[in-house]
């Protein structure tokens, strides 16, 4: 337990390697399911966007998932706004030709409004092609000029709204890494993985610097359950160099 989380380390995970044999990619991203069931990461983002959809009033919404991994987040926020009786059809892209076509075959008889495609999130997308882009334990992975990228892509794809939830790097939230992952998941990556993303996480001030040098508003910021925050922009007005 003794790390320094003073500074961002930015250390490479085992599920970016893309020699990671797909057996352990598999078992690795149903890991990630749990834990994303465990921190109600669907609902976070779903409640966001039902909120937005109750203020705007919408006939329709387009949404897009951006390093949707294993799709399950996607899959849960489709069936969500399904229930709250919103009109939604919501992509899922990856550049990962493993995590979509695990994401495909999960997908089983759940909404026909889901729909997933290998896809750059960094360097694709037509402009404000999407009502919403949100990511979810995607920011920690990029470095920081990377990290700037994925906000400029995400403002290029969306005409509404952004949302980012991701790992806050705190002692507590490295802690519960490393037992959370422990518990909910038998994926030696995971249990790998779990504690550097923690430690690759972005810090609350960091992330207002980097909104500022990407010439956006300070977004709201929500903490939730276990040590993450949820990262909201809604304001158009604001002029972003792509």
């Amino acid at each position: 337990m003794a790390v320094n989380l003073a500074k961002r380390v930015l250390v490479g995970e085992l599920m970016d390697d893309p020699s990671l044999p797909a057996r352990d990619h598999h078992q690795a991203l149903k890991g990630l399911r749990r834990v994303n069931q465990f921190s109600r990461t669907a609902k976070v983002v779903a409640s966001a966007i039902i909120d937005f959809w109750k203020t705007e009033k919408p006939a329709t919404l387009k949404i897009l998932d951006l390093a949707c991994g294993g799709g399950d987040v996607t899959v849960q926020v489709a069936m969500q706004l399904q229930q709250a009786g919103i009109r939604a059809e919501v992509h899922g892209w990856d550049r990962s030709e493993t995590a979509i076509e695990f994401a495909r075959e999960q997908l089983g008889g759940k909404p026909s409004t889901v729909q997933f495609a290998v896809t750059d999130a960094l360097s694709d997308g037509a402009e404000k092609q999407f009502d919403v882009a949100f990511c979810t334990l995607f920011l920690h992975h990029l470095s920081d000029a990377e990290a700037e990228q994925l906000l400029k892509a995400m403002w290029r794809v969306s005409s509404r709204m952004i949302l980012i939830d991701d790992l806050r790097r705190t002692r507590m939230g490295y802690a519960l890494a490393i037992i959370g992952c422990q518990l909910l998941s038998r994926s030696p990556v995971v249990h790998v993985d779990g504690p550097l993303s923690v430690r690759s996480a972005f810090t609350e001030s960091e992330i207002l610097a980097l909104s500022d040098r990407c010439e956006l508003p300070p977004p709201e910021i929500k903490r939730h359950w276990p040590h993450r925050f949820l990262l909201k922009w809604t304001v158009r007005e604001w002029t972003v160099q792509v």
